[in-house]
């Protein structure tokens, strides 16, 4: 059995990111399909649309990177069907900037209702390794493989702050374009700066509240850009509460985790990255923009959530000697 990237060109750089990754845990190179990559494509010679039918015939593990530019690829949506058609094994993995609630996606293959994840969510690439270890040879350590994730999450996050700034591939007109390329990356970057502002301004000015700075800080912490909700917010508030203990912090997070995911939602700081059958949301992500903002903090912000661990660290100690 190999593995097939069903991706975008659009998207090279992050299935690139996945190359990487599966080679540093002992994916073997003739393991991989990867067309971007002529190391792991097609081979000199074949017709490029015989050559992935016959593989995609002989039952790969196909990992699709969705993300819009995958959507709006007709030779992406006749890899998908090809390989739905054959009911390969596969694993949806989503870029940063993909909306689950889009139409294609819903309404696509594959079964929206089928656990994907986020191509930057550490937790669920650990759970994915696991799951291709059942039928690829991978390392045995478990160090090697926690560097390897974590170097793969850094390498994400690069990109996305590449990327984030211009969400929307734009066309440019050959004629004008370097003076087109430049007027629309200054007016870009004068968006994401003000965004920049506008978040980390509400931080120093105090406008955010001392349940909302410390989950700003879990999630940085933790490096965990999802946060579950619905029926699995009770395994959320366990994992809170652990880290409160272990950092001596007041359990004003684990008590209000609810009324700030719903702060959160309004102040546009999450969206919905995961539902039920039903369609009611068990998952937000952090906003890919919000998530390039906690990276990247100023200092006067750092100092603000700072100085609210430090106060409700001292209220947690003080409570307990009182007993």
């Amino acid at each position: 059995m190999k593995i097939f990237i069903s991706h975008s060109s659009m998207n090279k750089t992050y299935g690139e990111a996945l190359v990487n990754l599966l080679r540093s845990i002992g994916i073997k190179e003739d393991d991989i399909i990867f067309t971007s990559n002529p190391a792991y494509g097609i081979p000199v010679g074949q017709n490029i649309f015989n050559w992935l039918r016959s593989q995609i015939t002989e039952n790969p593990f196909v990992i699709y990177l969705l993300s819009e530019e995958y959507y709006q690829s007709i030779a992406c949506l006749n890899e998908m069907g090809a390989a739905w058609i054959v009911e390969n094994k596969h694993a949806a993995i989503f870029t940063p900037d993909f909306n689950l609630s889009s139409k294609e996606f819903q309404n696509g293959a594959l079964d929206p209702r089928e656990i994907g994840f986020y191509i930057y969510d550490e937790e669920r690439v650990l759970t994915f390794i696991s799951l291709i270890n059942d039928n690829f040879e991978i390392t045995k350590s478990t160090l090697i493989i926690s560097q390897s994730v974590k170097k793969f999450i850094k390498e994400i996050n690069e990109i996305q702050i590449v990327k984030i700034p211009s969400e929307k591939p734009r066309v440019v007109k050959q004629p004008n374009r370097s003076e087109q390329t430049s007027q629309s990356s200054k007016a870009e970057n004068k968006d994401f700066n003000n965004h920049t502002l506008k978040f980390q301004s509400l931080i120093i000015n105090k406008k955010l509240k001392d349940e909302e700075l410390i989950l700003l800080h879990y999630i940085i912490d933790r490096n965990k850009f999802n946060l579950m909700t619905g029926w699995q917010e009770t395994d959320e508030i366990d994992n809170i509460r652990q880290w409160e203990d272990i950092n001596n912090i007041k359990p004003i997070l684990s008590k209000n985790y609810s009324s700030i995911l719903k702060r959160f939602e309004v102040r546009d700081f999450i969206e919905v990255s995961n539902i039920t059958s039903y369609g009611n949301p068990k998952e937000f992500k952090v906003k890919g923009e919000i998530i390039i903002d906690l990276l990247d903090l100023n200092e006067g912000s750092k100092q603000e959530i700072q100085a609210c661990l430090s106060r409700n660290f001292e209220d947690h100690v003080n409570q307990s000697t009182e007993w």
